[in-house]
C-alpha cells in the first residue's frame, strides 16, 4: 500500500512539473546595460553586458545555461554565453549577465555599412537551458528586432 501511495505522489509531483512546461511564455526583453570591455584583441574581443528581461510566468526557475550568435544585419558579430546562472522569480524583472565574444574581423568588415544606415535588424538565435524543481528544458532563443543605429552607438559608449 505505502509502494502505491509513493508512486502516486511522484508521478502526481512528476506530472504537475511537467504541466509547468507546458504553457511557458516567452520571457519580455527590457534593456541592456553595463556594457563593458573586458579583453581586446586582435580577432575576438570579450565584452560584458547585462540583459534585463521580464517573465511573465507564474513559476520560478533557473537559468543555467545560454549561449547563441549574435548577428546586425544578418552579419555575423560573434557569440553569446550566460556569464552566471539567474534565478528567475515568478512575475518579476530579471537580469542576465552575458558574455560576449565579438569577431572584430566582421565588425570591422561591415561597420562602415551599418553606420550609413538608420535602422539596422539585430537576431539573436541560440539555446537557453531552464531548470526548474530538478526538471530541465532546453528552449530556443530567437529574437529579432530593428535597432537604431544611433541607440546602438549610445548603448556601446555607455
Amino acid at each position: 500500500m505505502k509502494l502505491i501511495f509513493s508512486t502516486l505522489i511522484v508521478a502526481s509531483l512528476l506530472l504537475t512539473s511537467c504541466k509547468a512546461y507546458k504553457n511557458v511564455l516567452e520571457p519580455e526583453f527590457r534593456d541592456v546595460q553595463n556594457i563593458e570591455i573586458i579583453d581586446l584583441g586582435l580577432t575576438q574581443s570579450k565584452a560584458g553586458a547585462d540583459i534585463v528581461y521580464y517573465n511573465p510566468n507564474k513559476f520560478n526557475a533557473t537559468l543555467s545555461s545560454a549561449k547563441g550568435d549574435v548577428y546586425v544585419d544578418d552579419k555575423y558579430m560573434g557569440r553569446f554565453e550566460l556569464a552566471d546562472k539567474v534565478y528567475v522569480k515568478k512575475k518579476k524583472e530579471f537580469v542576465v549577465p552575458v558574455i560576449l565574444k565579438l569577431d572584430n574581423i566582421s565588425i570591422l568588415k561591415h561597420q562602415k555599412e551599418i553606420l550609413k544606415k538608420k535602422e539596422v535588424m539585430i537576431r539573436v538565435n541560440g539555446l537557453a537551458r531552464i531548470t526548474k524543481t530538478g526538471f530541465v528544458k532546453e528552449v530556443p532563443i530567437k529574437y529579432e528586432k530593428m535597432e537604431s543605429v544611433d541607440r546602438l552607438k549610445n548603448i556601446a559608449t555607455q
